[in-house]
């Protein structure tokens, strides 16, 4: 099976999964439950029988039916000034039995069916404020118990349909927050899904605090984590520039790194395909120049040696070494390879020494020293990096691989 064949087959795949996904998660329960949402609608101080049809944000207008007015059309702006003073509703007993379950985390995702019809008539108006119309509470609750159940396909569906700004601006920044926790736990059930994913973190605003910096940095890690670099840059991109607002902030020097590592590891990709097709050698200096114009602007104003990035930073330094020892390597010139394997152990060591053993990049940077070590010759030195992995880092991947070339090392 040839580069080209394989490569397409890959992309044919992702759009099958991404629309499989699509159609799963866009069954349309809002059309399927449509209908009036029995009220009481309480015109000053008297409350009469009444039903809700739907809210129109954009419009800001609510539609509704109450008993002796036939159908009205309300402001959702001016309820006040048309003497509204709110809505109620008797939500059915066995909903709120369930509801209060999925509230203290006794999850049975067979019960979601029969609450569905109330839910998506509720939150139909979920853009009324909830001092007018009590029900975000409870709708939150049946968001958080699709995702906890792994409905991911409905609870995306959903969370893509509602007005997440409009909540933040009630005060529930919930519902974004939970899209996060969404997002983040579909890409890791499946990669595939990242596109589709992704696409609901452009309906939520980041806010300027540290709390929703360290939420949406955790998205774009798991991103990376995945192997979905594109992506991943693509958010840090986005995350960066908020970041920098802050000075002084926790997570400034981190969102530049990770894009460089994220960049080294497409060159990786791309210089492996481009061995065999030419075509990629473009994507591969593409991406090599992006991460060296990156690490020069960095080593500007790198991180203090105090700090957890500081190992990160030497980390990329040293990968960028085993970039350039590789290239050598292919073009025949071991002993130039040999002096720039010298270096990245240089500088990996340098940060694995002022580490702490529970950075999640910590056992990377020591299997490139090994590695490295194993360029030279050195098997003693691998040896003992490989044993120091599977000590501290048991049932990691990172031990599985030490433990490999451990067993394929050399009897000294």
């Amino acid at each position: 099976m040839n580069c080209v064949f394989k490569y397409l087959l890959l992309i044919n795949l992702v759009v099958i999964g991404q629309a499989t996904l699509l159609s799963q998660a866009n069954q349309d329960y809002f059309k399927i439950h449509a209908g009036a949402l029995p009220v009481t609608i309480y015109v000053g101080n008297a409350g009469k029988p009444g039903s809700l049809l739907g809210v129109d944000g954009q419009k800001g207008i609510i539609y509704a039916q109450m008993e002796g007015a036939g159908r009205m059309q309300l402001e959702l702006r001016g309820l006040d000034k048309q003497n509204i003073k709110g809505f109620a509703m008797a939500w059915p007993a066995d909903a709120m039995k369930t509801l209060k379950s999925f509230s203290n985390e006794q999850y049975n995702a067979q019960l979601i069916p029969s609450l569905r019809p109330i839910m998506y008539k509720a939150m139909l108006c979920l853009e009324i404020p909830q001092q007018y119309f009590a029900i975000h509470d409870n709708c939150l609750v049946y968001v958080k118990a699709l995702i906890a159940m792994e409905q991911y396909n409905e609870a995306f569906y959903l969370l893509s349909r509602i007005n997440l700004n409009k909540l933040d601006g009630f005060g529930y920044r919930d519902f974004s927050e939970a899209a996060l926790d969404l997002v983040g736990r579909m890409i890791r059930a499946n990669p595939k899904s990242a596109k589709v994913a992704r696409a609901l973190l452009q309906r939520i605003t980041i806010r300027d605090n540290s709390a929703d910096h360290a939420s949406y940095l955790k998205l774009a890690d798991s991103l990376r984590a995945q192997g979905l670099f594109n992506d991943a840059i693509t958010e840090y991109a986005r995350l960066g520039p908020l970041v920098k607002k802050n000075p002084g902030s926790p997570y400034a020097k981190i969102v530049d790194i990770w894009p460089i590592y994220c960049y080294l590891k497409l060159y990786e990709t791309y210089a492996k395909a481009a061995i065999k097709d030419a075509r990629y050698r473009d994507y591969a200096g593409k991406t090599f120049n992006a991460a060296m114009q990156s690490v020069k602007k960095l080593d500007e104003n790198p991180p203090a040696r105090q700090t957890n990035e500081y190992s990160l930073y030497k980390l990329i330094r040293a990968l960028m070494r085993v970039q350039y020892a590789r290239q050598y390597e292919q073009a025949g010139n071991q002993l130039k390879a040999n002096d720039f394997y010298r270096e990245s152990v240089l500088e990996v060591t340098e940060g694995i020494v002022s580490a702490r053993v529970g950075l999640d990049w910590l056992p990377e940077s020591l299997m490139m020293a090994g590695s490295a070590y194993e360029k030279l010759k050195l098997n003693k030195s691998a040896e003992n990096v490989y044993k120091q992995i599977t000590k501290f880092y048991e049932g990691s991947k990172w031990a599985t691989e030490s433990q490999k070339r451990l067993e394929a090392l050399p009897a000294s």
